[in-house]
C-alpha cells in the first residue's frame, strides 16, 4: 500500500523546441491544458497530500486556471532552468513538510500518465525505498536497436536490454533529492532530470519501473497530435 506523498510539477519552462505560441504545458488539447492533464492523476490519488507547481513569476495563464486554486495545490516561483525550478520547489516544500516525505517529481508536459503506473510506482517507493539516496522512476526500454556515434559514424552498438529511457514521475525522499540538486548547483553541474543529480551525489539504488510507452513528454509540435489521439482513446478527452 502506498503511503502519503508529495508531488512536484516544474512548469516554469518556455518550451522553445515545441515552437508553439504558448509554453507547451499551457497549450490546450480539447477543453484543458496539458498541465491540467499532467496534474489530474495526482489530484485523483488520495495518497497525494500536496502538489507544488513551480511557475514563472506572475504567470497569468496558470493563475487563470481553476485548478490553480485547488485545495491540494500550492505554487511557487521557479528559476531559469528545470533543475533550478525543481530546487526552488523542493525548498518550498521543505519549509512546510517533513523532510522524510516521499516526493514524486513529474514533468508538466507529460499529460498521458495513467493511474495504474502512478500506483505501481508509489507502491514500490513506499515498500522498497528505505535507505538514503534511493529512488525509483517510470521508464521504458527501446524496441529499436540502440547505437552510439556522431553525425557521420556509428561507433558502438548497445545492448538495448540494458538501456532505459527515463520518464517521470521520479520519486525520492524530499531531503535526499534536495541535497543532491543543491550539491549539483554548488558544483556547477546541470542535470536534465533528478536521477542524474541523485546518481552524482549518492550511491543509492535507483530502480526503473516499466511504464506505459504513451507516457510521453510533449517536446515538439507534432507530439500534440499523438497525445490528442491517446487522450481520446483513453477516454480523457
Amino acid at each position: 500500500m502506498s503511503e502519503d506523498y508529495l508531488a512536484l510539477i516544474p512548469a516554469a519552462g518556455i518550451g522553445s523546441r515545441a515552437q508553439l505560441k504558448l509554453a507547451k504545458q499551457f497549450t490546450e488539447i480539447g477543453s484543458k491544458t496539458i498541465i491540467e492533464y499532467a496534474i489530474d492523476p495526482f489530484l485523483l490519488d488520495e495518497n497525494c497530500k500536496k502538489i507544488c507547481v513551480v511557475t514563472q513569476e506572475e504567470n497569468d495563464i496558470w493563475n487563470s486556471l481553476a485548478i490553480s486554486n485547488h485545495e491540494k495545490i500550492v505554487s511557487c516561483i521557479g528559476g531559469d532552468t528545470r533543475m533550478e525550478s525543481v530546487l526552488k520547489g523542493l525548498e518550498f516544500l521543505m519549509e512546510q513538510e517533513d523532510k522524510g516525505s516521499l516526493v514524486a517529481i513529474h514533468d508538466a508536459a507529460r499529460p498521458c500518465l495513467i493511474k495504474e503506473d502512478l500506483q505501481k510506482l508509489m507502491d514500490f517507493a513506499s515498500e522498497e525505498m528505505k535507505d538514503e539516496g534511493q529512488g525509483v522512476l517510470l521508464a521504458h526500454q527501446p524496441p529499436e536497436s540502440v547505437s552510439l556515434g556522431n553525425k557521420n559514424k556509428i561507433t558502438k552498438t548497445l545492448d538495448r536490454s540494458k538501456v532505459w529511457l527515463s520518464a517521470t514521475p521520479q520519486v525520492f525522499f524530499l531531503e535526499d533529492i534536495l541535497r543532491a540538486i543543491d550539491n549539483a548547483k554548488e558544483e556547477k553541474k546541470v542535470f536534465s532530470d533528478e536521477v542524474g543529480a541523485a546518481l552524482n551525489f549518492f550511491d543509492g539504488t535507483i530502480t526503473p519501473i516499466l511504464s506505459d510507452r504513451m507516457n510521453i513528454k510533449v517536446t515538439k509540435k507534432e507530439d500534440l497530435v499523438l497525445v490528442e489521439q491517446y487522450l481520446k482513446l483513453s477516454g480523457r478527452l
